[in-house]
């Protein structure tokens, strides 16, 4: 990115960042008093959906079988273990893509319900919780959802809509009904994260994919990297994002954005060929590699975490912690019969 675009980009999105109200003011634009986003994407208006391309081959198609997996997350004299994993989800199909809401209640995730189609679906998060206990929320005849996230300050998460070949982000309520488009030029996303109560950033599919920032109160999107990864998250305790950087095929970093400068710095190398990680409130950060878990911090080099091979959890990727950092969700391939 340019010096010229970062300076504005930083201009855009602090123009649109509110202070909070002193005692007795007006709620904070963004809040769920003040009605949050506006109604309709303030870089509209939404283009209209003609046919799907003829090429078009939904998301779902291709769909790997997988199973989510949830336990604890055990600290003790700095270490982490999890000595309860168990399977979550039990099913031939795609269940992927674990996001917790923010009081850790629950996860979202996203479920292939046929090759046609991926819904969001709610699941507690729990100790005990039984198999197959996914409640659906989402019910769109012609779209498709998934990557689902929490929006911070809001009783609403945003996902991926996906309608005939073109993919936006979309914003529902907690029980999934659908409030609508949160941006109208930014297309096809992919993968998104929010920095804080508006601004959010998103992977941006192309040749080559971009991340871009955008704030969904101004509608200002901006572009900030080009070939990041999937993996796209806001760092505990900050405003700041973390992606992976694809610099070559075999030299890949985590690294800090902050989305009003429009920069980031690097923070580590991934574990070779891996892209998925998560956050611990603590710092860490946890990626899995096949049957292993492994966790990096400040000063430390990747160190492994646990082997579930003995469980049979297989070609881990997607991790998601809870706020509060009790709790994990792990993704694994469902094992070939």
């Amino acid at each position: 990115m340019t010096p010229r675009t970062a300076m504005t980009l930083a201009l855009v999105l602090s123009a649109g960042i509110a202070c909070a109200p002193e005692d007795g003011g007006d709620p904070e634009v963004g809040s769920e008093e003040a009605g949050a986003f506006p109604t309709e994407p303030p870089d509209g208006p939404m283009p209209e959906t003609g046919p799907a391309p003829a090429d078009y081959t939904p998301t779902a198609a291709g769909s790997p079988s997988t199973d989510i997996w949830l336990g604890t997350l055990v600290r003790e004299g700095g270490a982490l273990s999890i000595p309860d994993l168990g399977r979550a989800t039990d099913r031939d199909a795609y269940d992927n893509q674990p996001s917790f809401l923010l009081d850790g209640s629950a996860i979202l995730h996203t479920a292939a319900l046929d090759r046609r189609q991926t819904e969001i679906m709610r699941l507690a998060a729990a100790p005990g919780t039984e198999p197959g206990a996914s409640e659906r929320l989402t019910n769109t005849e012609e779209a498709s959802e998934f990557s689902a996230l929490q929006i911070p300050g809001q009783d609403a998460f945003s996902a991926i809509h996906e309608i005939r070949g073109k993919q936006y982000l979309w914003r529902y309520g907690l029980s999934g009904e659908s409030i609508g488009p949160i941006f109208a030029s930014a297309e096809p996303v992919g993968y998104h994260a929010w920095a804080n109560e508006h601004v959010v950033a998103m992977f941006i599919l192309g040749s080559p994919p971009t991340l871009q920032v955008g704030d969904a109160l101004t509608g200002e999107i901006g572009i900030v990297a080009e070939s990041p990864g999937r993996s796209i998250h806001r760092i505990p305790g900050t405003e700041a994002i973390s992606f992976v950087r694809k610099v070559s095929d075999e030299e890949w970093w985590i690294e800090r954005l902050d989305p009003t400068a429009g920069t980031s710095e690097r923070i580590t190398l991934t574990l070779p060929g891996r892209e998925d990680y998560a956050w611990t409130p603590e710092g860490e950060i946890l990626m899995g590699d096949d049957s292993r878990l492994f966790a990096w911090s400040e000063g430390s080099d990747w160190t492994e975490v646990a082997d579930f091979s003995d469980l049979g959890v297989e070609g881990v990727t997607r991790l998601a912690v809870s706020p509060d950092g009790s709790r994990i969700a792990i993704v694994a391939n469902r094992p070939a019969d």
